[in-house]
Parts: C-alpha cells; structure tokens; sequence
C-alpha cells in the first residue's frame, strides 16, 4: 500500500452511498468469486420488469411472477434435493393429516408442502430441523455436497483472522461456507504494496479523517448498538477503521459494520451448520452456499419479517382500513409463505399494509394452485377461491356453538351453505348475548370449567330414566336438546346423536385433499345437501392413497409388528377387532341391526358373534361357548329410532377403526375393549393418545419417501414418455418393471390363486400356470384394436386390487406382504397407463414353469407404416427382443436373441413363424435373427433407446395424425397378434 497516495476520500465514501445495511435482510453484498479488488457498495436500486414506475408491484404481474417460479424456481434435480433435506416426519404427518399420501404426491406439490406445511412450523415456534451433531459416519452417508459441506467447516478456526475478515469485506463476499473456507485460506497474510503503513501513519491517517471520521463513527454506533451483540464503544470501532487502514480495506459504513460483524464471527455449532444447510437447500442453492451468520438466509429474513409485522400493535395505527388489514395480515401471514415471496424475489415491504395483504392473498392462493392441480390441467382461480370458501366455510360451522344442531328438523336435507348461514347466525346470537358455548367441532370446552358441569349435573339421570347408556355421545345430544328447549325423549335424544355424528364425520372426511379432489370432479360442496356431501367425502377419502382401507390396515399392521410391548397372541386379537369393524363397515352395519333387532348390546363381542353367525349360514343364528352371549339372531324390521340409531353406530365403528391402534387398545386389553359397546370403543381410541408409534410410522413413509423420489435418468424419461406423475410410488413401480420386467406377474398370480370370482374367472380352483394360461389367452383375444387390449391390461389391475383388499382378511399377513402387494397394485397402474396413452402392453406369459412379462408396443406411423416392438426376458430364455416394420402390406422382421441357444431355436423355426405369421394377416414377412448382447425388455419404453434407434423417426412424427387410422390399426395389431401365437407354440 503506498502511504503517499493516501487521501481522505479514498477511504470514506459518504455521499450517496447505500443505508443498506449488512444485517438482517442485506442484499448488499454479492456472493460471487471474483479477483480481490476494491469497489464501493452502491444503493441497489428497484429495477424489476415486475415493478411499475411507483416502485409497487401489480396484481397481474405478481400472479405471472409467482406462477412462472417453476414450481418456486427450483429445477426437478433442485425439487428432489430439496425433499430430501427439507421433509421430515412432520411434514409427513401433516400432508397425512390433510388427506395428502406424500409417496403419491409429486415432486413440484412435495416442494410447496415443505414450503405451506413443514415451515410453517416455524411459526408454532418448532425447530424445523431434527438433526442434532454429525459423526463421521454420518456425514459419510450424506448426499456428497451435503458431506463436503459439513467436512469443510470442520477446516474452519473458532474466530476468523483479520486477513480472513478484509478478504470477505473487500471481494464483497457474504458468509457462505465456501467463501469463508476460501477467506481462511487464500487471503494474503498481510497488506501488499512496497511499503507497509506504520501505527503512526495510521493514527496520522485517522486524525485527518477527524470529523468525517467520527460521524461515520456515531452513525454505525447507534445502528449497531441494537444489532450487535456486544455494542461497541467508539474507540473500539475507530480500532476497527484501523484495522481496515492495515488491511486495505475501503472505509464505508456498509463496510465498517461488516467488519464489525465478522470480527464477532464465532464458529457455530455443529447443529446450527446443518440447519443452517437445510434453510439454504429450501432456497434451492447448493450447501455450500449456507450462511455461518445469522441473519442471511432467506429463511432468517422471513422469520425477521414474520416477527416484526406480528409484533405491530392494530390499536397503535390511525387509519380504521389500516387497523383491518394488519389485523388481517396478522392472521394470514406465516413464515413458509414470507420465505416463498422472499425466494421467488419478491419483495416483503411492511410498511406498506395494503400491498402485502395482496401479495399474501396472491401467494397462497398460488400455493393452493399447486395442490390443486387437476391431471393434465392447472388449477383455475374459480376452483382455488372455492375451495378456500368451503374450507373456510366448514370452520366457521365446526367453531359456532353445538346448539346450532337443534335448529333442523333433518339436517341431513339441508345444503352446506344454509348450514353455514345457520351456524353463522347462531354464533352472532351467542356473541350478543355473550354466552358461553361448546362448538359443534369439539367437546366441551375447558375453559367453560366446572360452570358445563353445574348447567348439566342431571344430565345421566335423564338418560338413565329414558333407558340410554350415559356416553358421551348422549351427553352432548340432551345438552344440544336443552340449548334450544327441545323435549328430550329417547328418540329426541337418538336422533341428535346421529345428526351430530353425521356432521362429525362429515367434516372428519373433508380433508383439504378430499375438499380439492371433489372440488376438481366439478362437484360444488356448497350446492350439495349434507348427507350427500358425507356420502361423496367419504367415497373420495376411501379411494386416496394415505386413507384408503388399504393403507389404513398396513399402517395398523406396521404398527403392531413394531411395538415390543405387544405379545403376538395381543397383535393378533387387535388385528382382529380390526378386521371385525371393516366387515361391519363393509355390510354398513347389518350386524349392528341384527343386535338392534333383537334388543342385544352392541358391544364388541357381540358384534363379532354377529358377524360370525351371518357367515356361515343363511339364518343368522349361532350359539358358541367363548361368545355365547346371544343363543339366537332374529331379525325383525327396525324402528324409526332403531333404524336412526344402527346408522349412528356404524358411523361410530368408522371413527373407531380410523382411531384406533395397537398401542392404544394395548392400554386397556382385550377383555376390556371386547366389553365395550361401539361408541364406548369409540370415544376411548380417540381421547387416548399414541404419540410415539405415529411419530415412528410417519418416520418410516419419509425413510421410504426419500429413498425412492431420487429416481434415474431412465426411469425419469419413462415417467414423462407415458406423461406419469414423478410420485415415490410411480418410480419405484417404474423401478421395479425395469429391473425386473417379470417379477409383478409372479407376484401378483401366486396371491391370486384360490380367490373368488373375479374379471378372470373363478379362480378358486386354478394354479399359477393356470391363471397366467388364461390371462395370455384373453390378449391374444384382445389383440385387434387398442381399446380391446387396454381392458384386458386393466383386468390386470382390477385383479390386483381386488387380491389387495382381501388380503386385509388373511389371517397370516404382515406388512411386507402388503408393502409387496401396494407394489404390484402400482406396477399394475403404470401398465393401465401405458396401454391406455402410449399403447405399450404387458403381457402374462408362462415359459418352463417360470412366469415372466412379454412386453408390447405399437408406434404408428404415416399411412400404412408402422413399427411394433416385442420384448421377453425369463431366467430360461434370456432376453428376446423382437422388431417388426410394417411398410404398405409387407413386413421386415427382427428377432433378436440374447443367447445363441435361442437365436438358434428361432432360426431353426423360420417357415412355422412364417406361415403363421402370414396365415394370421396375409402379409408377406422376411426375417433376420441375431444374437446380441446388452439386451433389455425395458429398451422398447424409450423409442431413443436399444432397437428403437433409428426406427422411430418413421412412426412418431405423424404417430397423432394417423391414430384413427382403422386399416393401419387392423394391419400392427394382426401382426403383434400373429406373434403372441408364435410365442404359444414356441414355449
């Protein structure tokens, strides 16, 4: 450094120069890595396309900016990454909770999960990181740039030298991992030039600063004495300017408070670093790029943001609209939805009440557009305020007092919307008279004390005198009854059970996934009468991956199985109770009437009498020593309030069996549950908690979530060739197919032996190989049009979610069975798809007592062209790829064949494939057969690859032109017919 061309404005810039500061928030500093110079910071100014000339974004620009962040700006490497180090089991938890299955969720709605639901957590004040210090075995386990991330900081000291914090300062270098390790090591050791300042030249330079010097000072000073965490004294920060002489550094406000900062850095722990990684992989950057001082990150802003505005006091501002709005804003605002504008560069301004509510508004109904996604189509704004106006709508019902149920005669009849219109009027009637109340969504309230009890103190004896057990079901219903003055008599008090119930499970079915999934099958909640609604939620709920009964039962089974306090004589006799509220479900409710007839309790025992006895004969009548407490079954018809009252306890058999766990059932025991009635179980299962068991279940769904969502470039290009979604369970079904193109028809044949009747027959009587037998024959029938051949591939399917469900009546079955079952039922899925969008087949096939997959595609071409591809592989034969090329009424054929002993047998059985190949479409064929090495029967998915190389170009170009083109239909499908018999006759 040359002393003598020091001057006084080389080292304070003052005017014009940025307010922008480097806490909380900056953006002055830029991360990038460029040579060591010197430049001044400057005032970053607002220059967006976004913005108009008033410095506000439009409505209209900020919906195109957030809609075009390509799923918040990350690319599907970038989403994956993002998942991997971002969800956890609460986010898994919560996708649950809201009817969401994660391993059925893409990427791009996984993404806004993390961003709409685990963030949010943040808000509830929950540490949404659960990792703790690193072993070297664990960093080894992680994603490289996450292990080199966390290896690099263990190269870091405690404090950064000087050199270290001029580097960072003059380069303009925010604390990134990788530029402090890179400051640590490549800074100089000390100032460059011919001649080094000396102290005196240094306190000579800081008197001619003198009172430039010390505004500068006194500025910084009172910034910094509520930022920093020691504040400084001003001869410690005039120590600090000469510490910058020394090193060279420019001397700014920005950067003195720079150097401030880093001159406080202390390395953070261990924990704090992987935290630190994952707010800065949600940002969709690398690890290395995580910020070792608080304050940087985009999550740090947001959670700034969200503390500054919830901290604003309404009654503090003038303006009434203003007052509305911060209110407003108070209840709409989270973290995960501030951080979201924040990444997608948006800018979060506080002081400007109005645009920010607008913006929150836009961002979460863009968040919704992205869940609510319809197949093939994006989410239309009528649809998303639709379902926030049902959702919002179904709070206000569930929060207005219980008493607004006795307002219908038949609540069953009434629309959503008057529902609505009723409860909000009953809740305005309640606040004017500044009562006290229960809600409809809750029990009694504890905060209403001993005053519930007191109101209500004879409630038991007014059931005990009308002959009603004193659940807690009833109890509500007389309070319900006495709210609005009603009689209360034992069909009074049955029917309000039952409407209460209704609405309970009404609401339990209408889970943000459901409420969307209707929503987009063109359904209006509001229009629709309340038992219609309950009828439609809970068909939609049984037919979603994370509460179908399926799934529902193998979560019950991984449950038991992992649960060392549960004996296997308890695991079974739970597993059982289980199955007997599913049959009862499933027979909506007769054994319940059956008992109801003949003026039984309907405890659990006598349930499973019930069902027992309908079984096994036509008269339902059994005496059995174990449950022998009903000696016969009469049923007569039921009551009115009969009738009303099987209807209650079959919803309640439904709320038990979603509550209810092993663990839970395990904290009364067998004898006790089996004594119960079915509201009693009920009510038991869902005030006894199971913490512990959930939290490990939904850890598992994220093991298997993150494990599966990684997929490879082959597999990902399968998914978009037949447009299926990127789910965990799309590409590990992918994944499957193609490691082991015929291990689903081994599967899926083997359980399906001695079932009942099914698309393929009765199947009771039939082996393997006779099942395989008739599934080949029906393709072969089927093979004339595409229609024909993609409902044979979804007999398929049909056959194994039927094998799936009865599996639920297996005695024997554990949750490897189901987990290898819920793989066949989405390889059988991905099939239906193909077939149906890309008429590629998967055809059963039986060689040498091995089952195995003939795979089968047809790509049209222009006119009468065409190109079908045929693809075997079994542990006998190896694998056999065959291509044939159909040009106006003549065929070149291609066989081939992985190993010689089957190129030869094909050779060898030249004028048979011929002449049955001829007699079959009248075409005249010439063949070729090879051995060749490398072969896959998955090749024939992707035209880029294996024998489609240099075939495709003649059928994909026009492929949609020609489509309906029923001579060219005729024409491939007689030739992919022909060859299915040559197969028969070959093996």
């Amino acid at each position: 450094m040359q002393i003598e061309g020091l001057k006084v404005t080389d080292y304070i810039k003052t005017e014009g120069a940025s307010d922008q500061g480097f806490g909380v928030g900056t953006s002055g500093i830029k991360d990038d890595n460029k040579a060591n110079f010197n430049t001044e910071l400057r005032t970053l100014s607002v220059d967006n396309a976004f913005y108009d000339n008033r410095g506000k974004m439009t409505d209209e620009d900020f919906t195109k900016e957030v809609n075009e962040a390509s799923a918040l700006g990350m690319s599907t490497v970038d989403k994956v990454k993002n998942i991997e180090r971002g969800w956890d089991e609460e986010a898994t938890a919560k996708a649950r909770e809201d009817g969401h299955n994660p391993m059925d969720m893409e990427p791009e709605a996984l993404v806004t999960v993390v961003d709409e639901i685990k963030m949010n957590l943040a808000k509830a004040g929950k540490d949404i990181s659960k990792m703790g210090g690193l072993d070297q075995d664990e960093i080894q386990a992680m994603t490289g740039s996450v292990a080199q991330a966390v290896e690099m900081t263990r190269g870091l000291s405690d404090t950064l030298p000087v050199e270290a914090q001029a580097y960072l300062v003059k380069n303009e270098l925010e604390p990134t991992i990788t530029n402090i390790y890179n400051a640590t090591y490549s800074a100089p050791t000390g100032p460059k030039g011919t001649s080094e300042p000396t102290d005196e030249d240094i306190i000579s330079l800081l008197e001619d600063l003198g009172d430039k010097l010390d505004s500068l000072i006194e500025q910084v000073e009172g910034e910094l004495t509520e930022s920093a965490q020691k504040p400084m004294t001003p001869q410690e920060l005039k120590d600090t300017v000469a510490t910058m002489l020394k090193q060279d550094v420019p001397i700014t406000k920005e950067h003195l408070e720079y150097m401030v900062e880093l001159g406080e850095y202390e390395k953070p722990s261990e924990e704090n670093i992987v935290n630190a990684i994952d707010d800065i992989v949600a940002e969709g950057k690398e690890p290395t790029d995580a910020y070792l001082i608080p304050g940087y990150s985009l999550m740090d802003q947001a959670k700034k943001t969200f503390e500054e505005v919830m901290g604003m006091d309404a009654s503090t501002l003038t303006s009434i609209t203003a007052q509305r709005q911060l209110t407003e804003i108070q209840l709409t605002m989270t973290v995960e939805a501030t951080f979201t504008m924040m990444k997608n560069g948006i800018t979060v301004n506080t002081s400007d009440l109005s645009d920010l509510l607008d913006k929150l508004k836009l961002q979460e109904t863009n968040l919704l557009q992205i869940l609510m996604k319809a197949e093939n189509n994006e989410a239309t704004n009528a649809n998303v305020n639709l379902f926030k106006q049902v959702m919002n709508e179904m709070a206000d019902i569930q929060s207005a007092p219980a008493a607004m149920l006795g307002r219908f005669s038949n609540i069953n009849a009434e629309t959503f919307s008057y529902v609505h219109e009723v409860s909000v009027s009953v809740t305005a009637e309640y606040s004017r008279m500044e009562m006290t109340y229960e809600s409809v969504g809750t029990e009694v309230r504890t905060d209403l004390g001993d005053s519930m009890n007191k109101a209500f103190q004879n409630v038991d004896d007014i059931l005990a005198d009308l002959d009603i057990e004193a659940t807690e079901s009833s109890q509500k219903a007389v309070r319900v009854l006495a709210y609005n003055k009603m009689e209360i008599t034992a069909e009074s008090v049955t029917t309000m059970k039952a409407s209460t119930e209704m609405v309970a499970r009404t609401f339990k079915s209408m889970t943000p996934a459901v409420v969307a999934e209707m929503i987009k099958r063109g359904e209006n909640p509001l229009d629709m009468t309340m038992e219609s609604l309950k009828a439609k939620a809970e068909s939609i709920k049984a037919e979603m991956g994370s509460t179908s009964d399926e799934e529902s039962f193998s979560k019950f089974l991984w449950k038991a199985e992992h649960n060392a306090e549960i004996s296997e004589a308890e695991r079974d006799a739970y597993v059982g109770v289980y199955r007997l509220l599913h049959q009862v479900e499933k027979s909506d409710g007769a054994a319940i009437g059956a008992l109801i007839s003949q003026g039984t309790e309907v405890t659990l025992r006598n349930l499973m009498t019930a069902v027992r006895s309908s079984k096994h004969t036509g008269r339902e009548y059994e005496i059995d020593d174990k449950f022998g407490q009903l000696d016969e079954m009469v049923v007569k018809d039921l009551s009115i309030t009969e009738q009303i009252e099987k209807v209650f306890l079959t919803n309640r058999c439904r709320d038990a069996k979603e509550a209810m766990t092993p663990a839970k059932m395990h904290v009364f025991g067998e004898e006790q549950i089996m004594e119960m009635n079915v509201d009693q179980f009920a009510t038991v299962m869902e005030e006894t908690s199971d913490e512990q068991t959930e939290i490990a279940y939904n850890n598992y769904v994220t093991e298997q979530l993150k494990t599966t969502i990684a997929e490879d470039a082959k597999v990902s290009s399968i998914l978009d060739e037949y447009n299926l979604p990127h789910s965990a369970n799309m590409i590990a079904a992918v994944e499957a197919m193609v490691e082991n193109n015929g291990q689903v028809f081994k599967d899926l044949f083997s359980k399906a032996t001695g079932r009942a009747a099914t698309t393929f027959g009765a199947l009771e009587s039939m082996d393997v190989d006779d099942i395989i037998e008739l599934a080949y024959s029906r393709f072969a029938d089927a093979c004339h049009t595409p229609e024909e051949m993609a409902e044979a591939q979804e007999a398929l399917g049909t056959l194994a979610e039927n094998v799936m469900k009865t599996m639920m009546e297996t005695e024997d079955v554990r949750t490897v069975d189901m987990d290898g079952m819920k793989l066949v039922v989405q390889q059988t899925k991905v099939m239906s798809e193909m077939a149906r969008t890309g008429e590629t087949y998967h055809i059963p096939i039986m060689v040498a007592d091995e089952a195995g997959n003939m795979n089968l595609k047809i790509v049209r071409g222009d006119g009468e062209s065409g190109l079908i591809q045929m693809a075997l592989h079994l542990q006998t034969t190896g694998t056999i790829s065959t291509s044939f090329r159909y040009e106006a009424g003549s065929v070149s054929a291609s066989v081939e064949c992985e190993t010689a002993q089957m190129r030869e047998m094909f050779a060898s059985q030249a004028p048979m494939i011929a002449q049955i190949m001829q007699e079959e479409t009248g075409f005249a064929f010439s063949f070729s057969f090879t051995q060749s090495f490398g072969l896959s029967a998955a090749d024939i998915y992707n035209m880029e690859q294996g024998n489609y190389e240099g075939l495709a170009a003649a059928g994909a170009a026009s492929a949609g032109a020609a489509s309906q083109d029923e001579i060219q239909t005729q024409a491939l499908y007689s030739i992919a017919r022909g060859y299915i018999n040559v197969i028969a006759e070959l093996f």
